[in-house]
């Protein structure tokens, strides 16, 4: 059960990052938000299955309530890629001082343009080659700025004691 309700705060905390802040992107209908920072600090903290579920479900909840639902399939495959991919490079690492700063920003990197390129190839579906590559500097502006966000606060998580070697397995 309390896995359940850590999973549950996930999916609400990337839900709600994603809504707070959405800059829209006119050519594909999309928008810049907040919560891909969120989906790779849960990536690196909790691991590749809580994050992959947490971005996936959240960010797509997010579409449909902020009248995106036609994206939402689409970011629902996307985010959860992007939090598998995160936290399987990187979520080991956070324990490890000496990793954990490569791999961190390693895996935040290639989450970030697994997140672009997934909403390229989305966009090209969607709405043509031609306005997908229009959106793909927004996609990398995302990316570039949620790993300029988390890679920060995951420095700052590293050094609280709440976060320490036990926690990891209690989820």
């Amino acid at each position: 059960m309390k896995r359940l309700a850590y999973l549950g705060l996930g999916v609400a905390l990337v839900c709600i990052s994603t809504m707070l802040i959405q800059v829209p992107i006119p050519a594909t209908k999309g928008f810049l938000n907040l919560g891909d920072s969120i989906v790779m600090v849960l990536a690196v903290v909790f691991g590749a299955r809580f994050a992959g579920i947490s971005g996936a479900v959240g960010s797509a909840l997010a579409d449909v309530l902020s009248g995106y639902a036609y994206w939402a399939p689409w970011t629902f495959i996307i985010k959860g890629l992007e939090g598998l991919i995160v936290g399987v490079i990187a979520s080991r690492s956070f324990q490890k001082r000496n990793a954990f700063e490569l791999k961190a920003t390693i895996g935040i990197g290639v989450g970030a343009i697994t997140m672009a390129f997934g909403y390229l190839f989305a966009g090209a579906i969607m709405y043509g080659a031609a306005a997908s590559w229009a959106d793909m500097p927004a996609n990398l502006v995302q990316g570039i700025g949620s790993a300029a966000i988390s890679l920060p606060v995951l420095y700052a998580l590293r050094r609280m004691p709440f976060f320490g070697k036990s926690f990891e397995k209690k989820i």
